[in-house]
């Protein structure tokens, strides 16, 4: 049994120090994944923000998530992290491979691959990153994901992105099961109002990924 104290917040570490959160931390085994930023979830012009609580999560993403989230990305790929783009997108002409929960909102944010919907937020995407294509909300469960990490040699993972406690909740419990490592970029997620974000940070950085900032992650990769 685990002490009291580390009882559920071990993240699959392999060095949990209550302390240190960043013992077990090696960049070049670690990648950065982003949930869903894209121009039809995240953009101001985007189909989410026409629908109800789209204001909150899009002026999130362009007042915190995107600023802070800047420097991380830039710290990550000078200590040789990967980054990988995670898009709820078809492949489809009637959006026939998403999930049928999420197919009329795919079809009706025209958010086919190629299309700009489908895009990542100006200024996230660089030469080197990877982009996977998911069908449903968990990146584990509906794409390649696992297999892309594994293939690069990834034993680590931080998640920044939109919605948190939807996709990126689902991604993280996925990657949990798989045993990755985790860490939760509380800054650098958006959810649909302030209450459901606070309750995504207690739920996901109570299990799943060990809940730390931009600047803590930035930190992190430039001494590790």
């Amino acid at each position: 049994m685990l002490p009291d104290a580390l009882s559920g917040r071990w993240y699959n570490s392999r060095a949990f120090d209550l302390a240190d959160p960043w013992a077990d931390f090696t960049p070049k085994s670690t990648a950065v994944v982003l949930v869903d930023l894209i121009n039809w979830q995240a953009h101001r012009d985007g189909f989410s923000a026409r629908v109800a609580s789209g204001d909150y999560k899009t002026a999130r993403c362009e007042n915190v998530v995107l600023p802070a989230l800047s420097r991380v990305l830039a710290a990550a790929r000078d200590a040789g992290a990967a980054i990988v783009h995670s898009r709820l997108a078809s492949r489809a002409a009637d959006c026939a491979d998403i999930v049928p929960a999420l197919r009329a909102y795919v079809r009706a944010a025209q958010a086919w691959e190629g299309n700009w919907a489908a895009e990542p937020l100006d200024g996230l995407h660089a030469p080197g990153d990877l982009v996977v294509t998911k069908s449903g909300s968990g990146a584990f469960g509906s794409s390649d994901l696992d297999q892309v990490l594994r293939n690069l040699g990834v034993r680590t993972v931080l998640y920044a992105g939109v919605v948190t406690d939807r996709c990126v909740l689902l991604t993280a419990a996925g990657g949990f099961d798989l045993g990755y490592q985790q860490y939760l970029l509380t800054d650098c997620t958006a959810a649909s109002t302030a209450a459901d974000q606070a309750a995504a940070e207690r739920l996901i950085g109570g299990y799943l990924a060990r809940p730390v900032t931009a600047t803590e992650a930035a930190g992190a990769f430039e001494t590790s």
